[in-house]
């Protein structure tokens, strides 16, 4: 995939922005006891499950811990959406060890409280406590891809009722039987059988944060269209850049520049044109390394 500088449009910087308003009027609560210890360079990040009032997180680096905490869950709400640039988003001002250094944190408080709480606003207090984290945010002028309504209106199907689950961080979904197929959930990739990706149940502004971590710019929900659809697209793996995927020497698009999107949403009666947008970036103006407990 070509060269990207991802980020968060300002929708999501406004976001923060009210997280911010609100906290001053009520803050959110802590936890009542976090323990923080850097992991060995050897250990592996793993995943850890979740129970209610408690927080572990395992082996992630500072700087992901950061954008955890202001740029994917900013606010706290449930089930909040999350951008897949989030997390490759740049952040300015820090020490280099903020990309290296990995912490196990492992944090508790009683009676339960949404994931998204407990790693966004309890993990910015965690990290402004025990990592001296200072930062501010500056709002920049960047180039994006504008989806819009092409010239003869859109050619979208509205998503059938009851063909997709909604998305529910905090109650997931259980296992089916093993004879049973598995629901997909709203707003979500699928791979399909016959070629091409699925996109069940999906808003324009969800399908923009999805399709924004296949190209080198964020791609802005410029279409004015309300409601969910059930898309189709003819992108196949090698459009995608999926890791692994063999290259399609016929293909006349290069991977990431966002020429493979673009003609497959025309097919839906939009286009995807260069543009400028507004995004919010991170600057670091102190972090300490923490005292490991």
């Amino acid at each position: 995939m070509g060269s990207k500088l991802p980020a968060l449009f300002l929708a999501t910087g406004l976001a923060s922005l009210n997280a911010v308003a609100q906290s001053a009027a009520a803050p959110p609560p802590r936890f009542q006891v976090a323990s923080v210890k850097r992991c060995p360079n050897t250990e592996p990040v793993s995943g850890a499950p979740q129970s209610p009032g408690r927080l572990t997180v395992a082996c992630v680096t500072t700087a992901n811990l950061i954008r955890l905490a202001y740029l994917v869950f900013p606010t706290g709400q449930p089930n909040s959406p999350v951008s897949p640039s989030a997390f490759q988003q740049p952040i300015s001002g820090g020490p280099s060890w903020i990309d290296s250094d990995r912490y196990r944190i492992d944090a508790k408080i009683a009676g339960p409280v949404n994931v998204e709480m407990m790693r966004g606003p309890m993990m910015q207090a965690l990290l402004e406590d025990r990592f001296q984290l200072k930062l501010h945010r500056e709002t920049r002028e960047i180039a994006v891809f504008a989806l819009e309504v092409a010239k003869g209106g859109p050619k979208l199907q509205p998503a059938k009722a009851g063909a997709c689950v909604a998305f529910d961080r905090n109650q997931p979904k259980p296992e089916p039987a093993s004879a049973q197929p598995s629901q997909p959930i709203c707003g979500t990739i699928r791979t399909n059988a016959n070629g091409g990706i699925d996109i069940p149940g999906v808003t324009m502004a969800v399908l923009c944060r999805q399709l924004s971590a296949y190209v080198e710019h964020d791609i802005a929900d410029r279409t004015g269209i309300e409601g969910t659809f059930d898309v189709h697209l003819d992108l196949s793996p090698a459009d995608l850049g999926e890791p692994g995927a063999a290259p399609d020497p016929s293909s006349p698009f290069t991977v990431g520049d966002g020429g493979a999107v673009a003609a497959s949403v025309r097919k839906l009666g939009l286009q995807m044109r260069a543009a400028k947008g507004k995004a919010e970036f991170l600057v670091i103006d102190r972090i300490e390394r923490p005292t490991e407990n």
